[in-house]
């Protein structure tokens, strides 16, 4: 089969915001012109993964198309398989031209998929208001007044001072003293979004995602059990979502462009074999996840976007024989043949 795989036909098509689409082709037979290049990536974080490409000799039409927040995707067609889906995302930064004295280089990054990391925690939140008690101090005026008052005096008797008193009248004049006054205002707060005892984590999940604006393309728990006491949520509603996951058993990550949740229980079956007479290209080397523990094999081999992220493959080496699970990878384009590495678990 790997003779099949020889001398693929790349594709890129960028699509504008105003709905304007440009492909371009790379045929790989020699002689021919090389377009552009990439390196795309493929994980199972709740982040779309960034990837880049770059783009040669290209034209100033070509420059227009490349701007920021246009779609970008890119295919790869092999005599064996047809025309595939490589990556697809949204154009993130475009750098400038960079020139070597007989190539033109234009570099971009692209982002697979909608990033909802940066939505804030008050989208899941109800604003409300409640009056709060303050006090201050206010002069306030005291108008003068007469009043009624018992007066001393004196008299001479014999040669002698003597006091006496007397009902008379006396005014007051006005003044200014301090008073302490309360008063209250209204004061805006934001409560937390909220669930009640009973409520299963796939409600929450729905809630949070239809609140803040996620789309989630497919939801898939291991587990559902309902809230013993009830739930209060915390956080940016994409952490919050995948922590209610992570209770969940499961798995949030972006397949593609598409934001998905999965019980991990069965993975994507492509049939596809990687020996050396089918594209691998060295012995897969092992590792271990420590995060996970899980055991890891990497493999390289032609690109066969077949295998992607949580996606089963078979890894037929000299000395290895796994079924693995992919994880993360990168497919890569140099201008030569375009190959792939990838990390994969071996299948429970």
């Amino acid at each position: 089969m790997s003779n099949l795989l020889r001398f693929p036909v790349l594709y890129c098509t960028i699509k504008t915001t105003d709905g304007k689409t440009l492909e371009l082709e790379n045929n790989l037979c020699p002689g021919s012109d090389l377009l552009f290049t990439f390196d795309i990536n493929f994980n199972m974080d709740a982040t779309p993964p960034e990837s880049d490409a770059s783009f040669i000799n290209t034209s100033q039409n070509m420059r227009n198309y490349l701007k920021a927040k246009n779609q970008i995707a890119f295919f790869i067609s092999y005599e064996a398989f047809g025309k595939m889906l490589i990556g697809a995302g949204k154009i993130k930064s475009v750098e400038p031209i960079q020139y070597d004295g007989v190539t033109t280089t234009v570099p971009i990054t692209f982002s697979a998929g909608q990033d909802f990391s940066n939505i804030s925690a008050k989208s899941i939140q109800k604003e409300k208001t409640k009056k709060v008690g303050h006090y201050k101090r206010v002069k306030v005026n005291v108008k003068g007044k007469t009043v009624k008052r018992r007066i001393h005096y004196y008299s001479d008797e014999d040669g002698k001072k003597v006091g006496h008193y007397k009902e008379g009248h006396v005014h007051i004049a006005g003044k200014t003293k301090i008073k302490r006054t309360r008063y209250t205002v209204k004061k805006k707060f934001y409560s937390n979004l909220s669930f009640k005892k009973g409520v299963k984590p796939s409600v929450a999940i729905n809630k949070i995602a239809k609140e803040s604006g996620i789309k989630i393309s497919s939801t898939k728990l291991a587990e559902n059990k309902p809230f013993k006491k009830g739930y209060i949520v915390s956080g940016k509603p994409l952490d919050a979502i995948n922590k209610l996951v992570k209770r969940c058993k499961s798995k949030m990550f972006y397949d593609r462009d598409q934001l998905k949740i999965d019980d991990l229980k069965e993975s994507k079956k492509t049939h596809i074999i990687l020996d050396y007479s089918s594209g691998l290209l060295s012995e897969p080397s092992y590792s271990d996840d420590s995060d996970s523990g899980e055991e890891l094999y990497e493999s390289s081999s032609y690109l066969l976007p077949q295998i992607s992220v949580h996606s089963t493959y078979e890894v037929r080496g000299d000395f290895i024989k796994k079924t693995l699970v992919a994880q993360s990878g990168t497919y890569s384009f140099d201008g030569t043949q375009p190959t792939m590495t990838v990390d994969g678990a071996v299948a429970k």
